[in-house]
């Protein structure tokens, strides 16, 4: 009897220990998974594959959720790393599946740890990731931290309430003679704001479902939680937002991952999954507080140094000219080093140089997505925002930083009407020559197509653009962030996307149809409006099928790294026991080492050549900055030495993203 327990515990037990061992192998991604599931599937990659890979424990979030990071390519060396962040703002619930998809790509094939490590980061903010998996579901996208969001003697006092029990937060309308909105003509679920030029009167106000908690007049605002991880790093900090936090890194959350980057200089390259997308879309400018350096003026201390005007302006180009004649021997003179001489300030656009590279792997990724037959006919993926680790990626650490939306929902095919109609695509190839060249009546009628904003008249367009100041391109952009309709009659196209995704692809059940409802403190209202998530989160089923055709891009992205190496060297006896020492720096990749924004800001760390040995130094530096090398190019470095003899020197490449690497030299040999 005794035996027969103790054989049935052992196989208890080993059921226990065994099984999450073999459940990498039956992992499937025909669910979303939880942050208790999140943990545990890290956890089960990390057993499964020891040798290969490390689980950080970074941070526990202010709701007790631990944020871990898996690191893939323990074993590979000190070359550059790959750092990949999902799910931020933790409402994003696809992009969590998505950084373990890849975990699971890069540990079922090891071409791709060949040559660099990965820190995958799955689950920044557990705490707002919990709102998906919630009784009463709501796009939730801060943590637990204690934040007093009405300022009043109480926190977390006025949340959100499911009045109508379907499991989802929506909105509740209620008519008000005050209101902003009208019912739209065209949709009757659609509610729109009135257009007082068109002598429109509102007749809704618009609340998100609940009630007034604690009687001060407002709804829902100051629920759970709490801080928004997404919107909480240094660069163009939102300090406005309350829910970004009274400073960058305020959250421990946020705080751990900065800390644990920092902390690894080998991270060359950064991949954020979540709403924005730098695969598909370049990086956008066109943000106010950087200086024009097409345009700049020289400090008057500076300008009586050079001896030119300090009133005169000059470009970029002819001030790194004009320090070239001025500054020591062996300083090399670039962009970032004029602007720090200047003082120049912080940049918040994208430099021209690195939006080359972005604009082609767009174009790339384009085709790539078309040779595996997925549309890029969707909703525009939502732009970066200020505070957001993709932009303090780019901006702060200088490294090329990639975002990806997993999906969006389908753009809906207009009806066409009449004749054709020029495209926003095809005036977005056009010059600005090409664009005028139309005439104002075809200007006029492209305008009223897409719904331009009134300020848009197809005359004043004409203007700026034969003048340059703003080109085909620019003008769609505007034309796309603009809202529209302005009046109470159309949809815009997001709406009507979203609605007709709704009925096709979730039977309806994407909006809740308005039903009403007796609300204690406003009395009859109703309640309805999109559901939660709708844009953002397709059905399970579609899971795998969405990762499987995009995340590839990012893994051909890993082989655009930098790879930097000692190619050559030359040696040349000038006699009398001096000698030149020529040596020529590789890049055998498409980026260059660092792009633009990292030579501007002096971060990743620099190359150094360090030349040790029995000799004596007459011309050059024992450690010698490399400095910029392009992609696919070679740099020469020059050196004069003398010696009395013909000793073996040892030159290192020296760098803390790649690894050093060091070779030996005959001089005299």
């Amino acid at each position: 009897m005794y035996k027969n327990l103790c054989c049935i515990l052992w196989v208890l037990l080993s059921a226990f220990f065994v099984g999450p061992l073999n459940a990498q192998n039956t992992l499937s991604f025909d669910k979303y998974h939880n942050p208790g599931e999140v943990q545990q599937i890290l956890k089960q990659l990390q057993q499964s594959n020891p040798s290969q890979t490390r689980l950080h424990t970074l941070a526990t979030s202010p709701g007790g959720e631990p944020v871990t990071i898996l690191e893939i390519g323990k074993n590979s060396g000190d070359g550059p790393a790959i750092f990949v962040g999902a799910n931020f703002e933790g409402n994003v619930p696809l992009a969590t599946e998505g950084a373990l998809r890849l975990a699971k790509m890069l540990l079922d094939s090891a071409h791709y740890m060949a040559r660099q490590k990965w820190y995958i980061l799955a689950l920044p903010n557990p705490d707002a990731a919990k709102g998906y998996f919630s009784g009463a579901k709501y796009e939730r996208s801060v943590n637990d931290f204690a934040l007093n969001n009405d300022m009043d003697e109480a926190t977390n006092e006025d949340g959100f309430e499911d009045l109508n029990g379907d499991g989802l937060i929506s909105q509740m309308r209620v008519k008000d003679m005050t209101g902003s909105y009208l019912v739209s003509k065209n949709d009757p679920r659609i509610m729109v704001r009135a257009d007082a030029r068109k002598n429109e009167r509102g007749e809704y106000k618009i609340y998100t479902e609940g009630n007034d908690n604690d009687n001060d007049g407002e709804y829902n605002e100051d629920g759970v939680g709490g801080i928004n991880i997404g919107i909480s790093f240094p660069h163009l900090f939102p300090k406005s937002k309350k829910e970004a936090g009274l400073w960058p890194g305020q959250s421990p959350e946020t705080y751990a991952v900065m800390k644990f980057i920092y902390d690894r200089p080998n991270i060359a390259m950064i991949h954020t999954l979540g709403s924005s997308n730098f695969c598909l879309y370049p990086p956008k400018g066109g943000r106010k507080g950087d200086a024009n350096l097409e345009s700049i003026k020289v400090p008057a201390r500076i300008a009586t140094q050079f001896g030119i005007d300090p009133n005169q302006t000059f470009t970029m180009n002819e001030i790194v000219e004009l320090m070239k004649s001025r500054v020591p021997a062996g300083v090399e003179v670039t962009p970032a080093l004029v602007t720090s001489y200047l003082g120049l300030g912080a940049a918040v656009n994208p430099l021209d140089d690195d939006l080359k590279f972005y604009t082609k792997f767009s174009e790339d990724y384009k085709k790539y997505l078309k040779s595996k037959n997925f549309s890029i006919e969707t909703l525009e993926a939502a732009a970066d925002k200020d505070g957001s680790f993709e932009l303090w990626a780019y901006y702060h650490l200088g490294v090329p930083s990639f975002s990806m939306n997993l999906f969006s929902a389908p753009k809906i095919k207009e009806e066409k009407k009449g004749d054709k109609s020029i495209s926003l695509d095809e005036v977005e190839k056009m010059s600005g020559d090409e664009f005028v060249a139309l005439g104002e009546e075809k200007i006029a009628a492209f305008l009223k197509t897409n719904n331009a904003p009134a300020q848009f008249s197809a005359k004043g367009i004409s203007e700026m653009m034969k003048s340059g100041r703003v080109t085909p391109k620019q003008m769609v952009e505007m034309m796309k962030k603009s809202a529209k309709p302005e009046n109470g009659e159309g949809l815009s196209d997001g709406e009507k996307s979203l609605l007709a995704y709704s009925d096709k692809a979730w039977d309806g059940k994407g909006f809740v149809n308005w039903q009403k409802f007796n609300h204690p403190t406003l009395g009859e209202v109703e309640i309805g409006g999109f559901a939660p998530y709708l844009e953002t989160t397709p059905k399970a089923e579609k899971i795998d099928s969405l990762l499987l055709v995009q995340l590839p891009w990012l893994l051909q992205l890993s082989k655009k790294l930098p790879d930097i190496s000692i190619a050559d060297q030359k040696i040349t006896d000038l006699g009398a026991g001096v000698y030149r020492i020529e040596l020529y720096i590789e890049n055998k990749a498409y980026l260059p080492y660092p792009i633009s924004i990292g030579e501007r800001n002096k971060q990743p760390a620099p190359l150094v050549l360090v030349i040790d040995g029995d000799v004596e130094i007459l011309e050059g530096l024992k450690r010698t900055p490399v400095g910029t090398i392009g992609g696919n190019q070679v740099k020469k470095l020059e050196w004069l030495v003398k010696t009395d003899k013909k000793p073996t020197i040892s030159v290192k490449l020296e760098s803390a993203v790649f690894g050093s690497v060091v070779k030996q030299i005959k001089i005299g040999g």
